[in-house]
């Protein structure tokens, strides 16, 4: 085990909605606490942690930092409470603080550089904002975290920073997606049933449903997976609805989303929107659903596919980065902007009880070898090299 280290670390999103970054931050830190018991763990958030947030770990401490904005807390109010803490190393996510108010190793996670490979899915400011900061927080950093040998590659061909200082460390399966050792003695039809029965007293879906989770944006991809569903589900007279769970995040996705459905022919009915959900639902969702699909034309890792893999899920993906990699043979993959071949490739899937019980039992054992505990090596190998 490396050296006892003071590590600072920007707990900003574990106060915010379930999304991809807190999952990265809350499930790292956890499996952080389990793999070092002998360095001091530091958390810095804007906000209040939310109670049971983080487990209690006596080389754990949270600290609460009110701020008027999160810019003045990353470039003041942080910096200033490093000043007392004096760490041997300071992880952030994108943006790291200016180095002469934060005169220590810094470690950055950045997820993918979608922002610079593909501006038009961001807002005009949004894309400004990250051009202008994400790249020079890279070449101050000491090391650059990102979630796939894909996303490192990216950034080292678009940055050209030394390939030693940028290091992938994929992401893990949350145990809340893994069976217990009591459902594991449950056959998958059972699983599946005990599943369906909850979806359908919480969130009122009664039928078989194609399922896909995300925040509704332009990358998602979206539009297409209702428009190829709804041509499926005309042609082939297929009993299910599509379930799309996650926030809205772009006004104008949802409107797309409408209207590609209304171009399918199919009715309103067939389509359910839950919008955000409690995260004890999802991985419900993940295993009552006949199908897992995840049409993103972008990802760093795409961490979805491998939960509703471990939740038992047939999935099938879009044949974009980095889902041969992630995914690897365990997944169908259809062309990302191909309605035609989306709308025979769900059908075909839908319409096997074979194909799907093999897909659910290969994505099961693929997704075994993404663990938090594998990534959290790897990012507390990092803290020590960056010193």
């Amino acid at each position: 085990m490396p050296s006892s280290l003071r590590i600072a670390i920007d707990g900003r999103t574990l106060t915010g909605r379930f999304t991809g970054d807190r999952t990265y931050w809350r499930n790292l830190l956890r499996a952080l606490l389990k793999l070092d018991a002998e360095s001091e763990y530091h958390v810095y958030t804007r906000l209040p942690l939310p109670e049971g947030e983080l487990p209690f770990a006596p080389n754990l401490f949270v600290h609460y930092l009110p701020a008027k904005s999160d810019r003045l807390w990353l470039f003041w109010t942080f910096p200033m409470a490093l000043r007392v803490l004096q760490p041997d190393v300071v992880h952030v996510q994108y943006t790291v603080p200016p180095r002469t108010l934060c005169p220590y190793p810094l470690v950055t996670t950045v997820h993918d550089i979608s922002f610079r490979l593909h501006p038009e899915w961001f807002e005009r400011k949004d894309r400004l904002l990250m051009n202008f900061t994400v790249p020079p927080s890279m070449r101050r950093a000491d090391r650059v975290l990102t979630v796939s040998e894909t996303s490192r590659q990216q950034i080292l061909k678009a940055y050209n920073l030394s390939p030693e200082k940028v290091i992938a460390t994929p992401l893990g399966v949350s145990e809340e997606f893994i069976l217990s050792s009591e459902e594991a003695l449950l056959s998958p039809e059972a699983l599946r049933e005990n599943a369906k029965r909850v979806v359908a007293e919480r969130l009122g879906v009664t039928n078989p449903f194609v399922l896909a989770v995300g925040v509704l944006q332009p990358r998602k991809n979206l539009p297409l997976l209702a428009e190829a569903f709804g041509r499926a589900k005309i042609k082939y007279n297929l009993p299910h609805q599509l379930v799309l769970t996650g926030k809205i995040g772009w006004g104008a996705q949802s409107e797309a989303l409408r209207e590609a459905w209304a171009r399918s022919g199919a009715e309103e009915e067939a389509l359910v929107l839950t919008g955000y959900v409690e995260d004890r639902d999802v991985p419900l969702l993940m295993r009552a659903c006949d199908l897992f699909a995840h049409p993103a034309l972008f990802e760093g890792f795409g961490l979805p596919v491998i939960e509703a893999m471990a939740s038992g899920a047939p999935v099938v993906v879009s044949e974009a980065p980095p889902m041969s990699e992630v995914a690897g043979d365990a997944a169908l993959r259809f062309e990302g902007r191909s309605v035609e071949a989306w709308s025979e490739g769900l059908a075909r899937v839908l319409q096997s009880e074979g194909l799907r019980a093999a897909l659910s039992a290969k994505g099961r054992e693929h997704a075994k070898q993404y663990t938090w505990e594998r990534m959290a090596e790897g990012v507390r190998q990092s803290y020590n090299e960056a010193r």
